[in-house]
């Protein structure tokens, strides 16, 4: 199908750039209720994504237009031409300032290795739903439903530069919901996505284990109560939320379009910072990440990037396309986050009193403004000696206020295409409580 896009766009006057993405997709899916198979299901599809750009002059400044269009594999040659033609008319009404298209390079990228490679998928769609069930062994708790899913994924993208490159990827997917119910109470119910591209042994059971366990936590919780000058501990998933913040800092697209004033050789955390400073890298080879990947969307070849060190931002990442625009290097979107751990152990961080906070009903960060707040699903409350499960209130704050003292932990989590810290330790947080 692409070689037949390309002879159609050679024969096409009024094109002055194009860019095919084809995604080939053979998915294998499962859907549970309880321990019982409801649905076995496979597909294999493909997705073609044309990208054409048209050039133009207004006032002796030069631009180019876009637009981007899918196509079939059951189309024929007239229905393609219709589409190209009317996105070719579209793209002369889109104004952006010129940029280049990515040229083809002679650098090779780590051969990305998956060991669902090495067998079928069906096999391992047969060891991937044992396990899912080996931790739902609680009387009081159990997995309601669960849907599995594994694709194989090849990516061809080609351009009119003469970039013609393409990789083959996995990606597995473990939606499911844990209810627990206690003897008094009401019956609980949580959701979890778990995304992965390789194969770990320990990855499922132990994040089923641990939804059941704060299942359990949430159903034995009491109301959040009012508390002041208290520190605030975040926990596993809202850790990587967090730090959204400073990688969209500094992006050149936020920095082009004046979202982000961050100034590479600036520290982010400004002067006087008491507590742990701010490391981080891009790595778009991430192990068991379902965004790692050799190119980005563009075919740019990709490459691990340093984005702050001691809190100083370093460079910025980017497309060919703003990074052309802020007249640096282009990185190429790379989309796994690596953050050093910090100077506090866990045991460290949990001296004195605190609320530790694990789950939200939805946790935000405004990436813009550095507020950030959640509806507290699930935490626990330290006074004293005493650790107790609470839940419903929220917090809010902003990470402008609240990162000239905090404390990373050293002990480091990995969520699909985030490794950093396990724990952040914040102060001056607002919370509200039930009670």
């Amino acid at each position: 199908m692409v070689e037949k896009i390309r002879k159609i766009l050679l024969n096409i006057d009024g094109i002055n750039g194009w860019k095919i993405n084809e995604k080939t997709v053979e998915s294998n899916e499962l859907f549970f209720i309880r321990k019982e198979l409801d649905m076995n299901r496979g597909k294999d599809v493909t997705h073609i994504s044309l990208t054409l750009y048209k050039d133009f002059e207004e006032n002796g400044k030069k631009y180019r237009g876009s637009a981007t269009i899918s196509l079939h594999p059951t189309m024929d040659d007239e229905e393609i031409i219709k589409e190209i033609n009317d996105a070719i008319f579209a793209a002369g009404f889109v104004k952006n300032e010129y940029y280049p298209l990515v040229k083809p390079s002679e650098g090779v990228p780590p051969e990305t290795k998956t060991s669902f490679s090495e067998d079928s998928m069906s096999n391992w769609m047969t060891k991937l739903t044992k396990d899912v069930f080996i931790a739902d062994k609680y009387d009081r708790g159990w997995i309601n439903s669960a849907e599995l899913f594994l694709d194989k994924v090849k990516v061809r993208i080609v351009n009119s530069e003469g970039v013609d490159v393409m990789y083959e990827t996995y990606r597995g997917e473990l939606e499911f919901i844990t209810n627990w119910k206690e003897d008094e109470g009401e019956e609980v119910e949580l959701y979890k996505d778990l995304l992965f591209s390789d194969y770990d042994e320990s990855l499922i059971p132990e994040s089923v284990d641990e939804m059941l366990k704060i299942s359990r936590d949430k159903a034995l919780a009491r109301p959040t109560p009012k508390l002041d000058n208290i520190p605030i501990i975040l926990t596993g998933e809202p850790v990587r939320e967090f730090f959204t913040y400073y990688y969209e800092k500094a992006a050149a697209r936020s920095v082009y379009e004046n979202w982000s004033t961050a100034k590479i050789g600036e520290s982010i955390q400004g002067a006087d910072v008491e507590g742990d400073r701010v490391n981080i890298v891009l790595d778009p080879h991430m192990e068991n990440s379902t965004h790692s990947a050799p190119y980005d969307e563009d075919g740019l070849i990709l490459s691990k990037v340093t984005l702050y060190e001691d809190g100083i931002l370093k460079r910025y990442w980017g497309n060919l396309r703003y990074s052309h625009y802020l007249d640096i290097e282009p990185t190429g979107i790379i989309r796994n986050i690596v953050v050093e751990g910090g100077s506090k152990s866990l045991e460290e961080m949990k001296e004195g009193a605190y609320l530790e906070l694990i789950s939200f009903s939805d946790f935000q960060v405004d990436t813009i403004t550095g507020d950030f707040a959640g509806e507290i699903r699930l935490g626990w409350y330290k006074d004293g000696d005493k650790l107790i499960p609470v839940t419903g209130g929220s917090i809010s704050g902003n990470i402008n206020e609240v990162h000239k003292e905090m404390y990373l932990s050293k002990e480091v989590q990995k969520l699909n295409n985030f490794i950093g810290p396990y724990s952040v330790k914040l102060f001056n947080v607002n919370i509200a409580g039930v009670e």
